[in-house]
């Protein structure tokens, strides 16, 4: 196991897409929480369950993420390094939402996913250090919003896939949230100052190209 860099997992209090209700939460004893609100629906708010999955030392050095050919380049991040996991989404919600309105929901964890979103499932992330938007932001014009240095990349969504979802119709299909692969923590006011986010695409930055 990588301590080190479990340690960065678990010591961000959140990782977001998107703040206003997209993240995944590692808690430093195995536990954490994934959330999925999207136009004032919540589709998940549950416990989930981690561990780093040892590789051999030969296995490591090469591990890869197939999601960084799925992502816009990112100029002079610093990649602090690779991990394997095992990630187990509950039924259960958040201690701290339990005796909440979401305990009389109808819609959330178990009622809109099948039984196959709780199984234990493997996914191969990395952790990047650099200047960050909220991945729910790209393509967008963004100058007010918050910068953050690290970058958490998954080789999957750690959101179930498609076929797991009871009626992905509707809501799951305009959120597309088997595709979010990308989270962001640690926010910085200094990183708002300095040049435009690593992973910015937005419409802003076309007129910088330049034809040769």
């Amino acid at each position: 196991m990588n301590e080190a860099l479990c340690s960065i997992l678990s010591g961000e209090d959140e990782w977001y897409f998107d703040m206003e209700g997209r993240s995944i939460k590692f808690n430093r004893d195995g536990t954490g929480e994934l959330w999925c609100r999207c136009n004032f629906n919540y589709w998940i708010a549950a416990e989930l369950q981690w561990e780093s999955i040892e590789l051999p030392r030969h296995q490591s050095r090469s591990l890869a993420t197939p999601s960084e050919t799925k992502i816009a380049p990112t100029k002079k991040s610093q990649i602090l390094g690779r991990l394997r996991l095992k990630l187990t989404l509950t039924k259960r919600l958040p201690q701290h939402a339990a005796s909440s309105i979401l305990s009389q929901s109808t819609l959330v964890n178990e009622f809109s996913l099948t039984d196959d979103a709780f199984l234990p499932k493997s996914y191969t992330i990395k952790i990047e250090k650099g200047n960050f938007i909220e991945p729910c932001c790209i393509g967008y014009p963004n100058s007010d919003r918050p910068r953050f240095s690290l970058r958490l990349l998954f080789d999957k969504s750690p959101y179930p896939p498609r076929s797991e979802w009871k009626k992905p119709e509707g809501g799951p299909d305009g959120g597309q949230f088997w595709d979010h692969v990308e989270f962001v923590s640690r926010s910085s006011f200094d990183l708002e100052k300095r040049e435009i986010a690593m992973n910015d695409v937005s419409p802003g930055r076309w007129n910088e190209c330049v034809v040769v």
